[in-house]
């Protein structure tokens, strides 16, 4: 009797074994990501990895009620020692991070980099999520994640805002408006909405309310430092654009501008829905 448990003992031994190794493999596998721009932590974010964020950039957000994350500061001036003493397995970004000192040095430490092009159209989008989701083994969640994009371009293709001229001003100082032009982060949110923009000029460029006026924009949209008080902010320094047909039917809206840090996210496309619907709803 005896000798028949032993082996069952044995066994069990060895079984015990095999499972410990399977979680010290699954947890050697495990990432360390480090996000270096706000498109980037809400791409990990959607891929349900925010527990192997180890650092984050200073215009991502994290959901409410997450840990507090070490701040690596701007995407362009990053430090490569700053990112390396996190032990990085993965850092997630834009082409335009930086310097590239320290994208090489990333690169010399072995650190598996993913350089995502700023989407200006949901196709890059769609190329970002996937390439994504390839770097980080979550093909399935991928998937999901187009599912999730192809619902949304859908509800914003029932309700365009065709009969708009719409202007977005970067106004990090209200006192200075920044236009936005062909070729920017806030003509991509402007076309996510079915609508036409009031610039026709590319790149961002600084207008007088006098000019904007003119150009009699029919929605404004704004990116402040606060959302709360950007559209309070730019009227306070810039009263004449109450008189812009967007003013006369108060039609200016805050937008959050770290939607938008790399080009289009799934966060830009949830901001384009909600914008598109408090458009709508001021008819």
């Amino acid at each position: 009797m005896i000798a028949k448990i032993r082996p069952l003992i044995l066994m069990s031994f060895v079984s015990l074994g095999s499972l410990i190794s399977l979680a010290t493999t699954a947890q050697a596998e495990e990432h360390r990501l480090i996000a270096t721009d706000a498109a980037a932590t809400s791409l990990v974010v959607e891929f349900g990895l925010l527990d192997q964020l180890v650092a984050i950039d200073v215009t991502s957000k994290l959901p409410e009620g997450a840990a507090k994350l070490p701040n690596i500061g701007y995407h362009r001036a990053l430090s490569a020692e700053g990112l390396l003493s996190l032990n990085p397995t993965t850092v997630i970004g834009s082409e335009h991070m930086g310097p590239p000192e320290t994208v090489a040095a990333l690169k010399q430490a072995n650190v598996a980099l993913l350089q995502l092009p700023g989407a200006l159209t949901t196709t890059q989008l769609r190329s970002n999520i996937q390439a994504a989701a390839k770097a980080l083994g979550e093909p399935e969640r991928g998937q999901q994640l187009l599912a999730k994009l192809d619902s949304k371009q859908a509800q914003l293709q029932q309700t365009p805002l065709a009969n708009h001229r719409v202007a977005f001003i970067l106004a990090m100082d209200p006192a200075k408006l920044r236009l936005a032009g062909v070729g920017t982060a806030g003509d991509a949110l402007i076309q996510q909405m079915g609508a036409a923009n009031v610039a026709d000029y590319d790149n961002y460029r600084n207008v007088s309310a006098e000019s904007l006026l003119s150009m009699a924009p029919t929605v404004i949209l704004v990116a402040g430092r606060s959302a709360q008080q950007a559209v309070t902010d730019l009227l306070a320094a810039n009263p004449v654009l109450a008189h812009t047909p967007a003013g006369q039917h108060q039609r200016l809206y805050s937008v959050n501008g770290a939607t938008l840090v790399a080009g289009l996210s799934l966060g830009a496309i949830d901001e384009a829905l909600r914008l598109q619907q408090l458009v709508t709803a001021a008819h």
